[in-house]
């Protein structure tokens, strides 16, 4: 009786999970089921039943892992849905580091889903079989090193610690290592130009320069590093300073020992204790990047940097800029897009050697008057922005390249387009009077664009 009893049960519990197979991709292969073909049979669609799918996958996928393995893991899903709203099949693949017993971490991987989704169906049928493709990830997912081999490079601890020739050795990458501190390997190659030390785990940093005399580029994106985390001792050999997300909050002042720093990166820090006094002897300064620095106010103090060239202030919470950024007389690139910019500095035509201004996506509606004496401007991108009214200052560029006018509301074709002298490319894409019938409408126009060799692109 016994016997009979669990062949019954055994038999219930097969027919349940039968309902849908649950496989890995290599072991629906070796089982001959093609899905390049099953594709082709579940073409309905599902986007309704996307979102719950997704949902119920994470909720089985998070209690069958750790939340945070390391190495990581990533979990690939397809699932091939019938007409009633239930699985017929549901094919994995498992993307993971080194460390891991495959078949062990795949059979794991299958049972959780055979579990999961034993009974499961879509709460409102599509009515057609469809299928849904996923991903998961899981923990720390190993990256891909960028290093650059060769006979002056060493691109591991391991090799550093054992080199002989340490006078050739110029470049260093010791970047993506977990290094929790700064090795103090790196003080065995004195001819060193180019250190590498991004994507570890480093909360402070102190760097003799006087054993690095030819050190040009430090590159220290990534870390943990704050305010007072970071020491270089006075030199006149660094060039390059990548201090991409990090948690500075405000330029730190230990830079002013490097006399010679000509490029400065602080983008993916929150600089929202940045002052006039930040900005103070870096005049070596002709490279600023304040990439997504969640800048809220520009300090005045800007204008200190006399040699600066290049200004980066994208994606920053700025609705102003400061009338003395027109002071930086040396400017040839100001990038001030994604802000929250209604104008530009009236006294802009000071900035005359800017030949490239990015201010899309702001909410700029007119332009200064004395911008037009800006002679030098060969890229404008106004895009993603305010106007309603075709800017006139535009009309008086003799050299201007490229214009960028995509995404504002101009309901009817600017006609004074085509009193711009000069013009490569220009940009019209999502204006309000861009319609199916705009080639037709607006063909003379285009066509007299077109006639002077300008692309345009609308």
């Amino acid at each position: 009786m016994k016997l009979i009893l669990t062949a019954f049960l055994c038999l219930c519990i097969e027919s349940l999970y039968a309902q849908i197979r649950v496989l890995s991709s290599e072991n629906a292969e070796k089982q001959g089921i093609n899905q390049a073909k099953l594709s082709n049979e579940y073409t309905g669609t599902g986007q309704n039943a996307a979102d719950e799918i997704l949902a119920k996958t994470n909720d089985v996928l998070a209690a069958a892992f750790p939340e945070n393995p390391n190495p990581g893991i990533t979990v690939f899903t397809r699932f091939y849905i019938n007409e009633s709203g239930s699985a017929d099949y549901l094919i994995f693949d498992l993307q993971t580091g080194e460390g891991y017993n495959k078949d062990s971490l795949n059979e794991l991987t299958r049972k959780a889903f055979l579990t999961g989704f034993d009974g499961w169906k879509v709460k409102k049928p599509a009515g057609t079989r469809f299928a849904i493709m996923s991903f998961k990830t899981f923990g720390k997912q190993p990256v891909m090193r960028e290093v650059r081999s060769g006979d002056s490079s060493v691109t591991d601890l391991k090799s550093a610690l054992v080199f002989q020739d340490t006078l050739k050795v110029k470049r260093l990458y010791l970047n993506q290592l977990d290094l929790k501190s700064v090795p103090d390997v790196i003080y065995r190659f004195p001819n060193l130009e180019e250190l590498y030390l991004g994507r570890n785990e480093l909360q402070s940093v102190h760097i003799q320069m006087q054993h690095l005399p030819k050190l040009k580029q430090l590159h220290l994106q990534n870390n943990q590093i704050g305010n007072n985390g970071l020491e270089i001792t006075e030199n006149h050999s660094l060039t390059l300073l990548n201090l991409n997300e990090n948690k500075f909050t405000d330029i730190p002042k230990q830079l002013r020992a490097s006399r010679k720093l000509s490029s400065l990166w602080l983008g993916g820090n929150e600089m929202n204790h940045l002052s006039n006094k930040s900005f103070r002897k870096l005049n070596s300064v002709q490279d600023l990047n304040f990439y997504k620095s969640a800048i809220p106010v520009l300090p005045k103090g800007i204008k200190k940097m006399k040699n600066l060239e290049v200004l980066d202030l994208y994606y920053n919470k700025l609705e102003t800029l400061p009338v003395s950024i027109t002071k930086l007389k040396k400017l040839t690139h100001l990038a001030v897009s994604h802000n929250q910019l209604t104008s530009l500095p009236k006294k802009i035509d000071r900035l005359s050697k800017v030949h490239t201004l990015y201010a899309h996506h702001n909410h700029i509606s007119k332009l200064p008057a004395r911008i037009a004496k800006m002679q030098n401007l060969k890229i404008l991108d106004l895009g993603f922005n305010w106007f309603t009214d075709f800017p006139k200052e535009l009309t008086a560029f003799f050299n201007l390249q490229e214009l960028d006018l995509s995404s504002n509301n101009f309901l009817t074709f600017p006609e004074q387009l085509l009193e711009i002298k000069q013009l490569d490319k220009l940009y019209l894409r999502g204006n309000p009077f861009v319609k199916d019938d705009a080639e037709i409408k607006y063909s003379q126009q285009l066509g007299q664009l077109k006639n002077r060799n300008i692309e345009v692109y609308y």
